[in-house]
């Protein structure tokens, strides 16, 4: 349970749009006014009394009390149509960022306020940041999204054209509507069922789906922001972390971090010394007007998986950089149990050989494509393809972007390509996931003017069915990524159309109708490669 200086007192503001909305004010015990923190999201504010937990992840505020102690206001706020807030709930909408923006100036203008207001939280409440940001508050000084995407559609909702089901099924379902109903407020108060309607009823990015992506205004936002992104949360807002830093205008940072899993992120935004080294400094700076040399740090500051450090640079990807180019081939690896087990070669194919050809579903997937063994162990390649390095000859460090160009045909009119990297230690032991990605391959339409050769920006506005054995270039765009392969390790490029429901929950996606046979070409006429940012060892 959150320990507080003094009890929290309800506030509420009428919005431009007419809604009453409410927040719980925090204040310090002694003194004032003080500078505010204010954070926003549809989880009830009123839940705080829930510790912090896996069981509870929306629980995503951070610690309450240390800004207290350090002369800070916390403003909770419901946002419209959720808990105490009157009015519709359209999550991430641009309304509901005005309606953020309502609150912020109501509060700063409070006798126990300063004027000055930064925002505050993780996941859906760094959602709130991009998204009251792009609306411009006066008294909106700046913001540090932890952990949180910006487009939604791209983001998380569908995963290169493809839609995600296991988030969407426990962060609606379970974190907001059912938590909800235990409050008595039912699955239709503040248009919540029509939410679930819409958002089901939009495949494409359509206008629908930029009103709930900050994304496209970012250029329009001049206050300082610190971007934190954390690794293991990559398939659902790790995009939007970089995407923010770089759209955004004013004085910004960039600081990617190590948790490696959903939980850990959660529990890291709890540790009270991280505030205080990251997230205080860069507040007391920007809302006190606290000369701490904050703002001389490296604009970007990075964890190195592999190598666990922490390394800097004054842009991302880093200006050393550069593309290293590895070919799909179907040379056997002897690296890994899988449908094909292939090998990546950093030579271009010289000559024509056999493509990489299989059918699905498979019939020994039990959970996705992961399966079990004799003992019961699972499986997560054994029926997927592969195609795998040799063991690294020297270090060599991987950060920035990746792209997988990939030549494919199907006998269908469509086909899903889920991608994962990973890192194979030396020493054995547990592959370390370093980037995946997805495309739908009817969505391989690329935007000209974000595109890029190391990232592909796909439009998802139109879908172009395939012709049955037409082979199609396709671009698959990685998520960022910094890892380092020490001498003797490998790479595995994973390619499927099926998650495995083990190892890649929450964020797995809709299986479908799929039933057929997908064929990936790798010769000198069809050069699939993975291209990865290399920086100099």
């Amino acid at each position: 349970m959150v320990s507080v200086a003094v009890a929290p007192f309800e506030t509420e503001v009428r919005t431009r749009a007419g809604d009453l909305v409410r927040a719980d004010v925090y204040l310090p015990a002694d003194g004032g006014p003080f500078p505010v923190v204010l954070g926003a999201s549809p989880y009830q504010k009123s839940l705080r009394r829930l510790p912090p937990h896996p069981v509870f992840p929306f629980t995503e505020y951070g610690p309450i009390q240390l800004y207290l102690d350090n002369g800070y206001a916390y403003v909770a706020m419901d946002t419209p149509g959720t808990g105490r807030s009157e009015g519709t709930w359209d999550p991430v909408s641009r309304a509901e960022g005005e309606a953020i923006g309502d609150m912020i100036e109501h509060v700063a203008v409070q006798p126990w306020a300063t004027g000055a207001v930064g925002m505050i939280g993780m996941s859906h409440y760094a959602w709130s940041q991009w998204n009251a940001a792009r609306t411009r508050p006066a008294h909106l000084k700046t913001i540090v999204a932890y952990d949180g995407a910006t487009d939604m559609y791209r983001d998380w909702m569908y995963h290169g054209g493809i839609p995600v089901q296991g988030f969407w099924s426990s962060w609606l379902f379970g974190s907001v509507l059912m938590q909800h109903t235990l409050n008595g407020i039912g699955f239709r108060e503040g248009g919540k069922d029509q939410f679930v309607y819409e958002a089901l009823s939009h495949p494409f990015d359509d206008e629908w789906q930029r009103r709930r992506s900050p994304f496209w205004e970012l250029d329009k936002v001049e206050i300082p922001v610190f971007s934190i992104g954390v690794w293991g949360k990559g398939p659902l807002h790790l995009r939007g972390n970089f995407y923010g830093f770089e759209r955004v205008r004013g004085p910004r940072q960039l600081l990617v971090t190590h948790p490696e899993s959903f939980a850990q992120a959660q529990a890291y935004y709890f540790d009270e010394d991280f505030h205080r080294a990251e997230l205080l400094p860069w507040y007391d700076h920007h809302l006190k007007g606290t000369d701490n040399g904050v703002m001389d740090r490296p604009p970007v500051r990075f964890y190195v998986n592999g190598e666990r450090t922490y390394r800097s640079a004054t842009s991302w990807p880093p200006a050393d950089a550069e593309p290293s180019a590895f070919y799909l081939s179907g040379e056997r690896s002897g690296a890994v149990r899988s449908l094909n087990d292939g090998s990546l070669c950093e030579d271009a194919p010289a000559a024509d050989e056999n493509p990489t050809s299989w059918s699905y579903p498979d019939p020994e997937w039990r959970a996705g494509v992961t399966v079990f063994d004799a003992d019961g162990r699972p499986d997560h390649v054994a029926r997927v393809t592969t195609f795998t390095t040799a063991p690294a000859n020297r270090d060599r460090e991987f950060t920035g972007h990746g792209v997988l160009t990939l030549y494919a045909s199907t006998d269908q009119a469509d086909l899903d390509l889920i991608v994962k990297l990973s890192l194979l230690p030396a020493a054995g032991g547990q592959p370390l996931r370093v980037s995946q990605g997805w495309l739908r391959a009817s969505h391989r339409a690329e935007d000209l003017a974000l595109t890029s050769d190391m990232r592909p920006f796909h439009v998802h506005d139109h879908a172009e069915p395939l012709e049955p054995g037409t082979v199609y270039e396709l671009r698959v765009e990685l998520l960022p990524m910094s890892f380092l392969a020490r001498r003797g390790d490998r790479i595995r490029l994973e390619i499927s159309n099926q998650d495995s429901l083990i190892a890649d929950a929450p964020m797995t996606h809709f299986y479908g109708q799929k039933v057929g046979n997908d064929t990936y070409h790798h010769d000198r006429r069809h050069p699939s490669s993975l291209r990865l940012h290399e920086r100099p060892r």
